[in-house]
């Protein structure tokens, strides 16, 4: 099965192609407020590279946040017009868990953390078992002291809420922080098709009407229509 991954949660944006478990290609650019502009370009370039044409792409998994307010509206309504356009199902995936999937095995907690403003990060906690990676945590919206409360064992952090809050973790944590290449801090596209890809085996599929971002906060122009 040939599955689109579409990833737009931070500042950095990608795109994927996935067949079984073989990444076909991957396209990341670290995008800033223009993935409105660069998305669709991306994934042309992308098929064409890969030799894949858009009526073989059977499935779509999106990045469905937390994360950039207008970033996730961008990916998932670019995700939802294609599925309604070829006719394939949709899923939406968590950022956080797209971003512990980067880690492809460790044994020690994964705890995922992406900056939320506001002294703040959207975190949730992971660890495999084997080669699946099982939720501990749902998504929440928490601060970096909370976090530390919580940790009594060794721990990957992984994010750029990780490097933003990385020596605050490391003074409260000490050796029970451990942190990953900075490479694999963002969430990527293969890693959401993956996690997609598991998904439709498994029968899920989204209804397109109901694909929303998860945001876990308010967006400024909401606190300020509602006072």
């Amino acid at each position: 099965m040939k599955v689109l991954g579409i990833e737009t949660s931070t500042g950095s944006g990608s795109v994927a192609v996935l067949e079984g478990d073989k990444v076909l290609g991957e396209f990341f650019l670290n995008l800033g407020p223009t993935h409105s502009e660069k998305l669709l370009p991306m994934l042309d370039w992308l098929l064409k590279e890969v030799g894949v044409e858009k009526n073989e792409i059977e499935g779509i998994a999106v990045s469905k946040g937390p994360g950039s307010f207008t970033a996730l509206r961008v990916g998932i309504s670019t995700a939802k017009g294609l599925a309604f356009t070829l006719g394939i199902p949709v899923v939406g995936v968590s950022s956080l868990e797209v971003l512990a999937r980067n880690l492809l095995f460790t044994p020690l907690y994964i705890y995922s953390l992406i900056d939320a403003k506001k002294k703040e990060v959207y975190a949730a906690l992971f660890r495999y078992s084997d080669t699946n990676l099982n939720r501990i945590t749902d998504d929440i919206l928490i601060s970096p002291d909370d976090i530390c409360e919580m940790i009594s064992e060794r721990t990957i952090f992984i994010g750029n809420g990780a490097l933003l809050y990385r020596d605050f973790l490391i003074n409260s944590l000490g050796e029970l922080a451990l942190f990953c290449p900075s490479d694999i801090n963002f969430p990527k596209a293969s890693s959401c098709a993956l996690i997609g890809s598991y998904m439709f085996k498994n029968g899920n599929k989204d209804d397109l009407s109901a694909l929303a971002p998860q945001y876990l906060r308010k967006s400024e122009a909401e606190i300020y229509r509602d006072g």
